[in-house]
C-alpha cells in the first residue's frame, strides 16, 4: 500500500512540474511559424462534408471573404453520401463561383474509411503543391489562408490555429479545455516536435504527401490526421504548429453532453491507439478525479494533494489562457471536475463499446 501511495505521489509531483515547465517554455521559446509571405502560390482547399446543411454555408461564406487571390485558390468539397441538403448547397456555390467544385465520394474506396476516404479521393484530383484541409463546420478569418501558406513555405506539414466559439456553460468548458490542449501542443512542437495535429485545420505539401504514401499508406483508420503526421515525422519531414491570432479557424462547440462525449471518445481513441507514450501521462492528468477519490481512501493526504494539484494547475492555466486570448479570467469550480469526469466516462465508454462514431458511422 505504501509503495502505491509513493508511486502516485511521484506521478503527480512530476505532472505538476511538467505543466508549470510547459507554461514557462511557451513564453520563453515561442516560435512564429506563420510569417505572412508576399508571394501567393496556388493552393487547394479540401473540405469533407457529410450531413453539413447547418454548417456549410457559414464555412463557404468565410472562404469567400479570404484576402487570398481567388484565381490562386481551388476549393474541392467532397460530399460523403450526405442524407440532407448538403449536395444542394455545394451545387449552389459551385454554380456561382468557378473555383468551388463539388465531388461525390465513393464509399470506402480502396478500403479507406471515414474522413481519410474523402480526403484521399479529393487529393487525387489536384496537383497543387499546397494542400489545406478545413472541416465543413468551421469558419475562417480573412488572413487564415495566408498564415497557413506562409507556414507551409517553411514546413512540409502544419497544424493550424483553431478556436472554439465561447459563450457560457458547456461552451466555456470546451473553449478553455481546447485552448489548454492547443497551447500545450504548440509548446511541445517548438521545444521538441509536434505531438499531435488538428485534422479540422491543417495543411501539407503534396510532394511530401506523395513521398510518404498518403492516406493509402495508413489503411483503414479513423484517426487519419495523427497517422499522417507520424508518417511525415518518420520520413524526417518538417512539421509545425501554428498559433497566430491573425489567421484562425473557428468551430462551434458541442451543444449537448452526449455530443461532447462522442467527440471525446473519438479523440481519446486516437491518442491511445497511435500515441501511447503521450497517453500515459495524459491518463493520470486527465483522470485526476478518479485517483483523488482512490487516494482519499488510501491516505487522506494523498487525495488532498491530488486535488490541490488539479485546482492549482487549473487556476494557473486559466490565467494563462485568458491572458493570451484577451479574455477576463473566469474560473468556475465545477469545470476541472467536469472535464475529468467527462474523460473518465469517455474512457469507460471506449473500454465497454470499443467502437467510436463519426458522422453517424461507427468504426
Amino acid at each position: 500500500m505504501n509503495v502505491l501511495i509513493d508511486i502516485l505521489i511521484l506521478i503527480y509531483a512530476a505532472l505538476f512540474l511538467i505543466e508549470i515547465l510547459l507554461i514557462l517554455l511557451f513564453g520563453l521559446n515561442f516560435q512564429n511559424s506563420s510569417k505572412l509571405q508576399s508571394d501567393e502560390p496556388k493552393v487547394t482547399l479540401l473540405i469533407c462534408a457529410r450531413n453539413e446543411e447547418n454548417n456549410l454555408n457559414r464555412c463557404l461564406d468565410s472562404i469567400l471573404k479570404l484576402d487570398y487571390p481567388k484565381d490562386q485558390i481551388e476549393v474541392l468539397i467532397g460530399d460523403d453520401n450526405s442524407e440532407d441538403s448538403t449536395w444542394s448547397i455545394i451545387k449552389k456555390y459551385s454554380a456561382k463561383y468557378s473555383y468551388i467544385k463539388g465531388v461525390r465520394i465513393e464509399h470506402e474506396k480502396e478500403g479507406i474509411i471515414a474522413k481519410a476516404n474523402v480526403l484521399n479521393q479529393l487529393i487525387d484530383l489536384t496537383e497543387d503543391e499546397f494542400q489545406v484541409i478545413i472541416d465543413a463546420d468551421m469558419a475562417v478569418s480573412p488572413q487564415w489562408l495566408h498564415t497557413m501558406v506562409g507556414a507551409l513555405q517553411e514546413n512540409h506539414m502544419v497544424s493550424g490555429y483553431t478556436q472554439i466559439a465561447s459563450g457560457g456553460g458547456l461552451s466555456h468548458v470546451q473553449f478553455f479545455d481546447w485552448q489548454t490542449v492547443l497551447h500545450t501542443m504548440k509548446t511541445m512542437a517548438d521545444a521538441f516536435r509536434p505531438i499531435s495535429i488538428l485534422g479540422n485545420n491543417m495543411g501539407f505539401r503534396k510532394s511530401a504527401y506523395d513521398q510518404v504514401g498518403g492516406f493509402r499508406a495508413l489503411g483503414p483508420t479513423d484517426v487519419e490526421d495523427l497517422g499522417l503526421l507520424q508518417l511525415f515525422q518518420k520520413a524526417g519531414l518538417k512539421t509545425s504548429q501554428i498559433i497566430d491570432a491573425r489567421g484562425y479557424a473557428q468551430t462551434q462547440p458541442q451543444l449537448t453532453w452526449a455530443e461532447l462525449m462522442i467527440q471525446r471518445c473519438r479523440w481519446m481513441n486516437g491518442v491511445f491507439t497511435h500515441h501511447w507514450l503521450l497517453a500515459l501521462p495524459a491518463f493520470f492528468a486527465r483522470l485526476w478525479l478518479v485517483f483523488a477519490v482512490i487516494g482519499f481512501f488510501m491516505n487522506p493526504e494523498l487525495g488532498g494533494s491530488i486535488l490541490l494539484y488539479a485546482y492549482f494547475t487549473s487556476c494557473v492555466k486559466y490565467l494563462w489562457i485568458n491572458r493570451l486570448c484577451g479574455k477576463r479570467p473566469k474560473l468556475f469550480l465545477y469545470e476541472p471536475v467536469f472535464i475529468s469526469l467527462l474523460d473518465t466516462f469517455a474512457l469507460l465508454r471506449i473500454l465497454v463499446k470499443g467502437k467510436v462514431s463519426w458522422k453517424g458511422r461507427k468504426f
